[in-house]
Order: C-alpha cells, then structure tokens, then sequence
C-alpha cells in the first residue's frame, strides 16, 4: 500500500549511529530463530521471507527457521507470534494486509497490531500484476473486458479477502463495468496455479511468484502496478498507462515482534535487516529484477507509514465496494 511512497533506504552506518546496542542486544540471538509467515508456501510473502531468513542466519549466526501458518486471512500466524515469548527469537513477515487491509475490511479482527505486535523492519515495496491464462484472447486490459462481457461466470483469485488483488479486482469491476466472483485463496501460489489451470480467470502475483512462469508460456501479464515497468518484463505496460490507474497497487513487506519485546532487541534486528538490504548484489539479485523495491526504516516510522495506509485503504474499500464474502 505504499504506492510511491516508499521508506528511504537507511545505511547501516546511519543506524548505527543512533542505535546504542545494549547487553541484552549484543546476546541475541542466543538461539534458533523462527519466522513465521501467515500465507500457504509459494507467494511472494513466503519467498522474500525465506530468502531474508537464509540471509539472517547467515549474519547473526544463528539457525532460521521458516515456519507457514496459513489461515485465518493471517490470523493463525499472528496469533502464533502474538503468544510467542517476546525475546526476538520468533518474528513475523507479512505483507500489508494484515495490517492495513484486513482492518479496512473486517469490523473486528482476534489481532490488533497495537496491542499485540510490534514493528520490527521493513523490507521491500513489490509489484503486482495482472496475470491471465495464455488461452484467454486477450492481449491487454480492454481486450480482456470485452472478452469478460462475452462470458459468465467467471472468477478472479486473490489471496484473501482484505488483500492487494481482492481490492485490485473490485476497482477493476468497478472500473470496467463487469461482473466477476471473488475467488479468495491462502496466498498467491494456489491463486496462480488456478488461473494457469483455467479455474479462474485472472490473479494479481507479485513478480517473485512468477519469474519461474514468465517464459513457460502458461500466463499473459497485462499490466503491472507502479510508477515505471518492471525490467524482468519491459514489455508490459503500467496499469496507469494501460488506462487503469484507480486500481494501481502494490505491496509491502516487513517483519513485526511480540509486543514487549526489547527495544534494544528490536533495534537490533532493525539495524540487521538494514545491513542485507545495503548489500548491493544481493538486492539486485533477490529484489530489483524482479520488480521489488528494498525499504528500510525505524519502527516509529513503519507505525506512521500503516496508519497513513489504513486511511488510504478505507477510501479504496468505500470506492470499490470491496466486501467480505
């Protein structure tokens, strides 16, 4: 949700300076680290986590473990981390929707971010797209929404309701003038593997999920959220030059603690996540040709980059008529 409004990216250098490491941070981690994610394995969130959990134990010497708890439109793997003893040993890595989307669109949640989390880092602002079967004769967005109208009973998948593609979808209904069913999924693998096995029309992946399908010639990508095209394929316009720039989106990704954790603990990994994102080649590699953009940030200011985003997200859901099925 932080359409080009992205963190700047800290140096390690400029944490340091302002980060004193008490004793209690300089001990940790003294054990294995587990990460939970809340989203069946496959999608980006599950991608980018393991690949920060590989690089995190690689740095603070410790074992990560990467742990999947879907369900629950990411309630279990809150839940999970919320009862977690808050010593930084158990994190979560999540997208924005649990914590922008999801209270946009749901009266009451079993997890308040206030109450029960606190943010650890940011990592990076992804790209979405809208990804077709190579079957569907469409080969951009007004082709697509003649071809809708043509048909019935078509569905598009998202990756739970509250989600990027859930809202995405709906301003793209709204948008087109067209009806579509609301298909919610774990995450973006399941979504994916629908639309390349004609379940379901299309799905809005982020360029992680898909780099392995771009050339298998299984999915047609239409567009693409942001403000430029994305170099792993150049070729495929921006929603906003595609002529659909009320449904532009893209997503977030960071790292919460258990409330009560210690600042200096927190900090710490703050500052660690910071140093991996200030590797050049392993950015270039992981994130930037894929349509990822690195983040980086103190917690204070992730707390005021989701507050904005709510605010945001409420008038997209009021503008779409996004609901909860």
């Amino acid at each position: 949700m932080i359409h080009r409004r992205v963190l700047a990216l800290l140096s390690l250098a400029a944490l340091a300076a302002v980060i004193p490491l008490k004793a209690g941070a300089q001990a940790f981690p003294s054990k294995p680290i587990r990460i939970i994610i809340p989203y069946a394995p496959g999608g980006t969130t599950d991608i980018v986590g393991r690949r920060m959990g590989q690089r995190l134990s690689e740095v603070l010497g410790q074992p990560v473990v990467v742990e999947n708890r879907a369900g629950g439109n990411t309630a279990i793997g809150v839940d999970v981390v919320a009862k977690s003893a808050a010593d930084g040993h158990t994190l979560l890595f999540t997208n924005d929707a649990t914590f922008v989307g999801n209270p946009a669109l749901y009266p009451s949640l079993p997890y308040n971010m206030q109450r029960d989390l606190v943010p650890v880092a940011p990592v990076t602002y992804v790209a979405l797209a809208l990804a077709i079967n190579a079957n569907v004769p469409a080969k951009d967005l007004n082709e697509l929404v003649a071809y809708i109208k043509t048909q019935k009973s078509l569905g598009y998948g998202s990756f739970g309701a509250g989600s990027q593609p859930h809202i995405m979808g709906e301003m793209f209904k709204k948008i087109a003038g067209v009806d579509l069913v609301h298909v919610p999924y774990k995450g973006a693998g399941p979504a994916t593997a629908d639309v390349m096995g004609g379940q379901i029309l299309f799905t809005f992946p982020a360029f992680p999920t898909i780099m392995g399908q771009l050339n298998s010639g299984k999915l047609r990508l239409l567009a693409v959220s942001g403000d430029k095209r994305v170099p792993a394929a150049p070729q495929v316009p921006t929603m906003t030059e595609a002529g659909f720039k009320d449904m532009d989106m893209g997503a977030w990704y960071a790292f919460f603690a258990p409330a009560g954790t210690p600042r200096d603990v927190v900090m710490k990994l703050n500052a660690t996540v910071a140093s991996i994102l200030a590797d050049r080649d392993f950015v270039e590699k992981n994130m930037t040709n894929q349509g990822m953009v690195p983040m980086s940030g103190t917690p204070e200011q992730m707390n005021t980059m989701i507050k904005a985003d709510i605010e945001r997200m409420v008038q997209m859901v009021k503008r779409s008529g996004a609901k909860v099925e």
